[in-house]
């Protein structure tokens, strides 16, 4: 398959990474020379010099036989032009970011709906992370959270201590039937693995739980603490990500949270009460680290740092650690970053390319994929995919199938029931399954649950 892609900013180039390794082409549109340069140091992507909603440069990155155009620059103007381009050149698929909400319905306000311009799906980054948050304000006991199958399977990454009742155990000696399986190992040197049953959980992994949603919800006995209780949340940054998430949170029914809004800019705060009806919203003043506000801080259950800055978010992630904030979650942008959050051991990073770019990769497949989440630091994936009658593993035993090392299906739905599969399963038609794979593997899903073309 041949992609363009319109825009090597992060969300792009993480796109294009992504790609290349799963052996797609790929031509990446990019105008500014430094990211164009980096961009450059991989050889397996074509890198072109110009604007993405040019019809000459598109038709230099070969746009003609592509079967997907992704546009991901930060206008979405830009996006849409390339979009209906595409569509005229005859791209079967095309995706285009979005900053504005208005952009993402099926209408907008000049009364063009998407079929009109061109656009097959939108993205959104900023609301895409905000209902990551979310979640893990939902779990706060997670550092990393997604489900699959409505709702109906969870996976979450917990830390191991001393205290976890997990640690020091092999994976065999846990229940068979507890409800959920251990489906990814992070060891404190930083080695990733998928386990089998002779291997121990110790103090300092980071373990990965697959299961039914409801059995994961309470593992809070794998924790030493007991499950961590959530009313008060602090929102840094009241920018898009920031309303979207106190929006997500005032239309919640089920829980009941005190939220508060820190923005720096009057006017934006002034905007942000009209359209939040619960939420609080205070005006910070940046000098002096004020706009911290250190006594709001440390009413907090949850801190979360959005202010669109790294080095923001990194200082007031640090102060709520020293304040004793039970649930840190911080927004990071720019891949550099990642080790200076690992060192002051903020967990909880979220990182908006890597939600959206999961979003889009999911289009590219070629099995019945519904979801796709990458890990954090990009260790795994996680798939949900519906198996076809004529994928190769239909109809077998899963201790039959050859699976390489590094794949794991963690849980099979079949008519609303969650199963935790062991060698004697049998693999159906219409099953959901969710599979855990290694990036150096994830490539070769199609040769064992994508459907087979059947010979004229």
């Amino acid at each position: 398959m041949h992609i363009v892609i319109v825009g090597g900013g992060a969300i792009g180039k993480e796109l294009a990474s992504n790609l290349v390794s799963k052996k797609q082409t790929v031509a990446v549109v990019e105008k500014d020379p430094r990211r164009i340069s980096e961009l450059e140091e991989n050889p397996d992507v074509l890198v072109i010099h110009g604007n993405g909603a040019d019809i000459a440069t598109l038709e230099r990155a070969r746009i003609g036989s592509a079967q997907m155009l992704i546009a991901v620059t930060t206008t979405d103007e830009v996006n849409m032009i390339a979009c209906m381009v595409a569509k005229r050149k005859g791209v079967p698929i095309t995706v285009a970011r979005t900053q504005d909400p208005e952009h993402a319905e099926n209408e907008d306000s000049r009364g063009l709906t998407r079929e009109q311009i061109g656009i097959d799906f939108v993205i959104s980054p900023e609301r895409a992370v905000a209902q990551e948050i979310v979640k893990m304000i939902f779990f706060p006991d997670a550092e990393e959270i997604e489900y699959f199958a409505e709702g109906k399977v969870m996976m979450v990454r917990l830390s191991v201590t001393e205290e976890s009742e997990i640690a020091d155990r092999t994976l065999k000696d846990l229940q068979v039937d507890s409800g959920f399986i251990v489906a990814g190992i992070k060891r404190s040197n930083g080695d990733f693995v998928i386990p089998g049953g002779e291997d121990q959980i110790s103090k300092g992994d980071k373990v990965y739980l697959i299961g039914s949603g409801k059995v994961v919800q309470q593992t809070s006995w794998l924790l030493p603490h007991g499950a961590t209780r959530v009313h008060k949340v602090l929102i840094l940054g009241g920018g898009k990500i920031g309303q979207y998430l106190a929006s997500l949170l005032e239309s919640n029914r089920e829980h009941s949270y005190l939220a508060k809004i820190i923005e720096k800019d009057a006017d934006r705060c002034e905007e942000l009460n009209r359209v939040l009806s619960k939420t609080i919203v205070l005006q910070g003043d940046d000098t002096d680290c004020s706009f911290f506000n250190r006594e709001e801080v440390a009413e907090a259950d949850v801190l979360v740092t959005v202010t669109g800055d790294d080095r923001t978010n990194i200082v007031a992630s640090v102060m709520g650690q020293k304040l004793g904030v039970k649930k840190i979650i911080s927004e990071v942008n720019d891949i550099a970053y990642r080790p200076v959050y690992a060192t002051a051991s903020v967990d909880n990073a979220i990182s908006p390319h890597l939600i959206t770019a999961a979003q889009i990769l999911r289009l590219t497949r070629s099995e019945d994929l519904v979801s796709l989440s990458i890990l954090k630091n990009e260790e795994a994936e996680t798939m949900e995919l519906v198996l076809p009658a004529s994928a190769p593993v239909a109809g077998k035993k899963v201790a039959d199938v050859r699976f390489p090392n590094g794949m794991l299906i963690g849980t099979v739905v079949r008519d609303g029931e969650v199963i935790i599969p062991h060698g004697g399963t049998t693999l159906q038609q219409g099953d959901h399954l969710i599979v855990f794979a290694l990036p150096k593997v994830s490539n070769r899903l199609d040769r064992f649950f994508a459907g087979q073309e059947e010979d004229a």
